[in-house]
């Protein structure tokens, strides 16, 4: 049996992707990202570049969002407020992790952490 391996790499903050990339990446059609970008719920990184580019950071949550389209069947609108609270969810997530860190070892192990 031949195995193919594929490289797998989480995305980084720095690193930015074209319309075309992000379409691919999360499953969505590039109208429908041009349209979450007029709903601001999807900022490009440059509004003067000749070619849209994004920030890397939106792949996971674009990919989220068009699961959860599908699964109920929402309209782009509804996407666009999804997107949203998914990013406020993930900051306010890594923003207890940090806090958690900073506690005591005693304390952490009765949260659960």
């Amino acid at each position: 049996m031949n195995f193919k391996i594929a490289e797998w790499r989480w995305p980084d903050s720095l690193e930015t992707v074209t319309l075309t990339e992000l379409s691919h990446c999360c499953g969505m059609t590039e109208a429908e990202l041009d349209e979450l970008v007029e709903y601001c719920a999807l900022l490009p990184v440059s509004q003067t570049a000749p070619v849209r580019a994004f920030s890397a950071q939106w792949v996971v949550p674009l990919r989220n969002a068009a699961k959860l389209r599908l699964d109920f069947d929402l309209d782009m609108f509804t996407v666009a407020i999804l997107l949203d609270n998914l990013t406020r969810i993930e900051v306010l997530e890594r923003q207890v992790h940090s806090l958690q860190a900073l506690l005591p070892p005693d304390l952490r192990a009765d949260m659960g952490c």
